[in-house]
């Protein structure tokens, strides 16, 4: 049957990862912090978790920390079985093949094919019809096409270039089709499947430098589990606060907080990302209430948020198609009826931060510090992107929709945008790092090129906190795409 294997996270690489291994005939334990509702055909799943027309919030770790201009912003993660896959707004995007080396290093565009197509199909991606764009959503495609931008449907392709997109979704009948129900539900008969909800993982055991088993808590009361191979699964967050209280980590601040350096690996809590965002808001016209309500009362079926623009910034460097995602979505408003949101999202950042454990206790919150544009050249593009926006908005019949600005570009020179973007600016929800995968000479990479974590046997990861650099994509399918992968490699090496 091969080693027993504890998955540490039941989100959104975790399931693919623990079916994977379990499909395979290994022995795998899935631990998640959240609750599991079981087979989506039980009918126990929380209506908000699979209706897809909008963003989930009711199952979120309640994480925040610093924006560029020290105001506290929440930094949204979902704890449940499926993780973000179950909270997100389906959205789903690959990135661009030139960024080879970065999501993550050393895996090629080409060795990841067989691993995204498996993700598509697993998650069931698909292409809403043409008939399914919403008002709002279909005036947004027609403004991009007014200045420029051209259609297309290359979201999931890596050699695409920028375009505007109705973007391709893991939407199946409305249901927000969440990588518990793509990938647990087909194997949860399976007897070497044991998934434990409702458990926080403390730290992982090591012996004589190899992993022996998992340590925490359920109910109150601590558990244990045996295990010849871990598979890290907690995400940007959870995966390198779990690493440093398992004594893995930069030893200056393990030591600070009493824990027992087994590794030195200064990279673990390093290189986090997200992508930061700008956005322009109004108040829905009666116009766009009247186009909405009746698209809702013919269809039955309204999304919020439905295409993306992949756009060059007007900074962006040339040897790069686009460095920009535009993602637009309107969302109910009790003063206004709807509000409309043309948001801007840098989507490789050169600014980067830190995740830090703020005690021994798995409970407490981290610190979290994603360094949110200090450097100027994060600022610089976006802040080019205001013109940018303001000219998409004043597109026909887009104007049409927009009503009172709450939300306005300002109208100042250069220092006064870039002011008014630092203490503005929002984030896309994607963070990455903190685990990252790289070279041996690497002094701060934490895993190598099969995802084992350098140091320790039988530990690996599969998560966003691979990623060095934040993606040029959303993240929800390249992260499934890295569990595929990770799980391949595991049973190559196993």
């Amino acid at each position: 049957m091969g080693p027993a294997v504890v998955v540490v996270g039941g989100g959104t690489a975790g399931c693919a990862v623990a079916a994977r291994l379990a499909e395979a005939g290994r022995a795998v334990t899935l631990i998640e912090a959240g609750p599991d509702y079981g087979p989506w055909e039980q009918g126990r799943w929380p209506d908000d978790l699979l209706d897809a027309t909008t963003l989930a919030t009711s199952h979120d770790w309640g994480y925040a920390g610093p924006a560029a201009d020290g105001r506290t912003v929440a930094f949204d993660r979902a704890r449940v079985i499926g993780g973000c896959s179950a909270h997100n707004g389906s959205t789903m995007s690959i990135g661009w093949s030139g960024d080879d080396g970065d999501l993550p290093s050393m895996w090629s565009t080409v060795e990841l094919a067989g691993a995204r197509q498996s993700a598509a199909e697993r998650t069931r991606v698909n292409a809403p019809a043409e008939s399914a764009i919403q008002p709002f959503q279909r005036a947004f495609l027609d403004a991009c096409d007014a200045i420029g931008v051209r259609r297309t449907d290359d979201l999931l392709d890596p050699d695409g270039g920028a375009g505007a997109s109705l973007s391709p979704v893991n939407v199946v009948d409305g249901i927000r089709w969440n990588t518990a129900i793509a990938y647990l539900d087909p194997v949860r008969d399976l007897p070497n499947l044991h998934i434990v909800d409702q458990c926080i993982v403390d730290r992982v055991e090591i012996h004589e430098g190899r992993v022996t088993g998992v340590l925490g808590t359920r109910d109150g009361l601590p558990v244990a589990f045996d295990a010849d191979l871990v598979v890290l699964c907690a995400g940007a967050y959870g995966t390198p606060m779990i690493l440093m209280r398992s004594g893995i980590g930069p030893a200056e601040h393990l030591r600070s907080l009493g824990i027992t350096v087994v590794v030195d690996l200064p990279g673990v809590g390093g290189a986090l990302q997200d992508q930061p965002v700008l956005r322009l808001e109004w108040a829905a016209t009666p116009v766009l209430i009247d186009a909405l309500e009746a698209f809702r009362d013919a269809t039955g079926f309204l999304p919020e948020e439905q295409c993306v623009a992949k756009v060059r910034s007007p900074r962006a460097s040339d040897a790069v198609p686009y460095d920009m995602h535009v993602f637009p979505w309107v969302e109910p408003d009790a003063a206004h009826g709807w509000r409309c949101v043309i948001p801007a999202g840098l989507l490789r950042p050169t600014s980067s931060g830190t995740i830090r454990l703020a005690s021994r206790d798995p409970e407490d919150a981290p610190l979290i510090d994603h360094g949110y544009l200090r450097e100027d050249d994060d600022v610089d593009r976006l802040v080019s992107m205001l013109p940018w926006l303001t000219d998409l908005a004043a597109q026909d019949p887009l104007a049409d929709f927009l009503g009172e600005p709450l939300v306005a570009a300002p109208s100042g020179d250069r220092a006064e945008a870039a002011e008014w973007v630092r203490a503005n600016h929002h984030h896309y929800w994607h963070p990455t790092g903190g685990a990252a995968i790289g070279p041996t000479d690497d002094a701060l990479a934490v895993c190598d090129e099969r995802a084992r974590v350098r140091g320790v046997e039988g530990l690996a990861v599969a998560d966003a906190s691979l990623c060095p650099r934040a993606p040029r994509a959303t993240t929800a399918f390249p992260v499934t795409v890295v569990g595929e992968h990770v799980a391949s490699l595991i049973l190559e090496d196993t």
